[in-house]
């Protein structure tokens, strides 16, 4: 019997699509990319609950998930910009003081 590749021991296991990152820009990047496909899989999953007529789960996705993935997008969008404008792609410096001022003590 086959297994699902992410299957082990029947524990899922994910494995990032990348071990290395180049710089603070292109994980921003990377982590917009993948909030995008969260997002969109969760209006797959609410379409599919307007389609069934089951306004508990539209209502559920809507107060708990979709609000806030835009919201995780927007304020990616906005580090990206400010890495961007600071040119923190080859500026060691301004990465260290977008992380400093910006993330220090997020999670």
């Amino acid at each position: 019997k086959k297994k699902a590749p992410h299957l082990d021991k029947g524990r899922l296991s994910f494995k990032p699509e990348r071990d290395e990152w180049g710089s603070g820009l292109e994980a921003m990047q990377c982590a917009l990319q993948l909030e995008k496909k969260v997002n969109q899989a969760l209006l797959d999953l609410h379409k599919l609950a307007t389609q069934y007529a089951d306004p508990h789960l539209c209502d559920f996705l809507e107060r708990h998930y979709l609000n806030e993935q835009v919201e995780h997008m927007k304020k990616l969008g906005d580090y990206i910009t400010n890495l961007t404008q600071m040119d923190a792609s080859t500026n060691k410096m301004a990465e260290y003081l977008f992380d400093k001022h910006t993330l220090e003590g997020k999670s």
